[in-house]
């Protein structure tokens, strides 16, 4: 197994090229963090709200979350722009505010980082539908991708981290936004396997979606979200060796159950971890972890990958 460990030159900090992504994940198997709006929602945000408020509001929340995957070991940490384009964000009642809030997001996420972790700008769906099932076009959601990474862009962000599209049409559009910014694009959707195979909940299958956004542009590109660790590691095993650029994979903690508390998650960190080793063997080169999981999942996966490398 690639070690997991690397270092960077400080001349890549914000403009991580393409090619230069590519080479670290080639070589080392690069860690990235877990969720954010499960933590803030343990930390204390309504279940029903945007996260992106907590970046305004209570950004040292925020901060500690991020902070808190760096000392568990992850080499990248997402912003908290998940929902951070001006359709998404006009809906939770932020409209207007879409070069502030990430902005604000990439400062935060920085000020966590330090020289120890890469900033990725994080880039999520609109939540508007193309047909059949909606009335968006492609070039109204390519300007609000485009309008949400520019403002990533210029506050610095390392790179672009498209995740959980469902619909490639979508998925394409934000790559598009993202690559016109000259830094390097990981995008991720979320696939659900199926008795006839693996595929989006709007029928995109697995390689072949992923086959299309790479050929448009993008760096690397993966699986992340609805599925649990094992399933996500048979994914792995079908795709990683087929799409030609590095792959990456974050899954759920286990899946997710109604308690009293609220939504808990059914994977232990130990049996994640191990399945995020298996998937580094198995072909991926950014693995991490999605809803439910935490820095305790990301450290448990550090000790995993540390005692897998090879010397």
């Amino acid at each position: 197994m690639r070690s997991p460990r690397w270092r960077w030159r400080a001349s890549w900090w914000g403009a991580v090229r393409p090619a230069e992504l590519q080479a670290l994940a080639r070589s080392h198997a690069l860690l990235l963090d877990g969720g954010m709006g499960s933590m803030l929602i343990a930390a204390g945000l309504d279940s029903g709200r945007a996260p992106e408020w907590w970046t305004l509001e209570r950004p040292e929340h925020v901060e500690a979350v991020h902070r808190a995957y760096v000392e568990a070991g992850s080499d990248v940490v997402h912003t908290n722009t998940f929902g951070a384009n001006p359709l998404r964000l006009a809906a939770a009642g932020l409209a207007g505010r879409c070069r502030e809030l990430n902005a604000a997001a990439v400062a935060i996420a920085r000020r966590a980082c330090g020289e120890s972790a890469l900033v990725a700008g994080d880039v999520g769906p609109t939540g508007h539908m193309l047909p059949p099932l909606g009335t968006a076009t492609a070039d109204e959601l390519r300007a609000a991708f485009a309008e949400q990474v520019e403002a990533l862009v210029e506050a610095g962000a390392d790179l672009i981290s498209i995740e959980t599209m469902s619909d490639r049409r979508e998925a394409l559009a934000a790559v598009g936004a993202a690559t016109a910014t000259g830094l390097a694009v990981h995008a991720a959707m979320t696939f659900e396997p199926r008795r006839r195979g693996v595929f989006t909940i709007m029928g995109d299958p697995l390689v072949e979606s992923l086959l299309e956004l790479a050929a448009a542009g993008a760096a690397a590109v993966g699986c992340n979200c609805s599925a649990t660790s094992p399933e996500m590691l048979a994914m792995v095993r079908a795709a990683a060796p087929r799409v030609g650029v590095p792959f990456s994979a974050q899954p759920n903690a286990g899946r997710p159950r109604v308690t009293p508390a609220g939504v808990a998650y059914d994977a232990r960190p130990e049996e994640f971890a191990r399945d995020l080793a298996a998937m580094v063997e198995a072909g991926a080169a950014l693995v991490g972890g999605c809803c439910g999981t935490t820095p305790e999942f990301i450290r448990c996966a550090r000790a995993a990958l540390r005692q897998g490398a090879t010397p």
